[in-house]
């Protein structure tokens, strides 16, 4: 029997089989996403003819938890190039743009395990690398593999539908 109201599968869809897409273009195959979060600030106000001690509260601004995508560091450079737009060192060959166009539509899909398609996708808005770490950090008595981290800021995050 069905588990959740208006569907035919008994269980939850699991966390680890998803998707980045960057401009509609599979990239970036990465073994964690993090901070996919808002938050609706609280405004508290009490009027001074107001007799009771309770203050009364209001929804206040929007902000959105900054992602963090963690992947397996590979030859692919697709994040590396959006990355390095903003973060340049003088010795980087080529002038920075005057305006790049570092802002990205980051879209992440999650599929379900059994069907093999996606069911759930959320997009996020305006994103932008804000730190990139280019590689995890080296061991000689390690046995992990290479990993590098971008932090994107953006201007919110929808759930659409999958077409």
């Amino acid at each position: 029997m069905p588990r959740f109201v208006e569907s035919t599968k008994r269980d939850p869809f699991r966390n680890f089989n998803f998707r980045v897409l960057l401009n509609n273009v599979e990239v970036y195959a990465c073994r964690k996403i993090s901070g996919l979060t808002g938050t609706v600030e609280v405004v508290k106000f009490r009027a001074g003819n107001n007799l009771s001690s309770v203050d009364e509260l209001s929804p206040g601004r929007v902000h959105f938890d900054t992602v963090t995508l963690e992947a397996g560091l590979t030859n692919d450079t697709a994040f590396l190039d959006w990355a390095t737009q903003l973060i340049r060192h003088e010795a980087t060959p080529g002038l920075r743009a005057v305006e790049p166009e570092y802002r990205r539509t980051v879209e992440i899909l999650v599929y379900d395990l059994d069907q093999n398609k996606p069911v759930k996708k959320f997009i996020l808005h305006n994103a932008w690398v804000s730190k990139f770490t280019a590689m995890s950090e080296l061991a000689a008595e390690a046995n992990e593999i290479l990993v590098s981290i971008i932090e994107l800021n953006h201007e919110g995050f929808t759930s659409e539908p999958v077409a």
